[in-house]
């Protein structure tokens, strides 16, 4: 039973709950209805990004028939606006995921630049996709501060090459690979992934890779080419005492969306804001854990700081 004193929330996940490949699940339409028309707050989330809240808001708007407001849609990388933009809103960021680079300037991280836009001003990093018109810049004195998985790369083999290449020489590829020469040097480049599931069910029959099986193979390689106990290691003609350790080094990255707490922080943070103003976070959490099915939105309760 549900206290009287407690505020009613819900927390609803898009994909496979209430949509399939954009289509409204039976039921989905009048429940979304049957919310709005008694006040009742709510937020829809998903794994998937790559627009913005408000584009996302109007299609999602159109599917069910009523107005969903920017503010009630999370996205995989929602939680960067807060996490990330305040403190590097003016640095430069190298953003993964097709046109999310427009998405994160539109965040007001002002110096994002795609990978694309990236690899052509430094055209040899990965020769593949040399543009006749490159010029080869130096970033000594405007470093990449973070590195932010918004979506799917569109090319695995070209972001990996260039999270490396940046990552070992904290930002300046143009410069020395210092986390592999220098063993007291400290990885100073973000990494933010912003979707924890390693597959995805699409139209295919199988399922589909995504970040977190990407997440993976960056740590391997991250690992390999700072490590001189493997002879495949990314930099395999590295001496024993040019490279960090025997072991390598560990990534340090964030990873954000369903079903992680910094996006559970994001959703309380916008169903606080539908409320009235002396509404606090406990007078949420019964409502949230009673009245949704965990098995339904394939999440845990401490998603949403519930601790059952």
């Amino acid at each position: 039973m549900i206290s009287s004193s407690k505020q009613l929330a819900f927390i609803l996940d898009i994909d496979g709950c209430l949509s399939k490949e954009g289509v409204p699940i039976s039921g989905s339409k009048e429940a979304l209805h049957k919310l709005k028309s008694l006040q009742i707050p709510f937020v829809v989330c998903t794994n998937g990004g790559g627009q913005t809240e408000s584009t996302r808001a109007e299609r999602l708007s159109n599917t069910f028939d009523m107005k969903i407001l920017s503010d009630q849609v999370i996205l995989s990388h929602t939680p960067l606006q807060t996490e990330v933009v305040p403190r590097l809103k003016d640095s430069r960021v190298l953003i993964v995921g097709e046109n999310c680079a427009d998405v994160a300037r539109a965040y007001g991280l002002h110096k994002a630049e795609g990978v694309r836009e990236y690899g052509k001003r430094h055209p040899s990093l990965f020769p593949r996709r040399r543009e006749q018109d490159a010029i080869q810049t130096d970033d000594t004195d405007d470093p990449v501060k973070a590195i932010l998985i918004f979506e799917d790369a569109e090319d695995l083999g070209e972001s990996l090459q260039l999270f490396l290449d940046v990552l070992l020489t904290n930002g300046n590829p143009s410069g020395p690979r210092v986390l592999v020469d220098n063993e007291d040097a400290k990885q100073e480049v973000e990494v933010w992934f912003t979707n924890p599931d390693l597959v995805y069910s699409g139209l295919a029959v199988h399922p589909r890779l995504t970040q977190g099986s990407y997440r993976m193979c960056l740590e391997t390689l991250y690992q390999s080419a700072t490590s001189s106990s493997t002879s495949t290691s990314y930099y395999s003609l590295k001496s024993k005492k040019q490279s960090t350790s025997d072991q390598g080094r560990t990534l340090i990255a964030t990873t954000v969306g369903k079903p992680t707490p910094l996006t559970g922080k994001t959703a309380l943070s916008k169903l606080l804001a539908q409320c009235s103003p002396n509404t606090k976070e406990r007078d949420l959490e019964i409502g949230l854990w009673v009245i949704i099915p965990i098995q339904m939105l394939h999440l845990q309760p401490q998603w949403v700081g519930i601790h059952a």
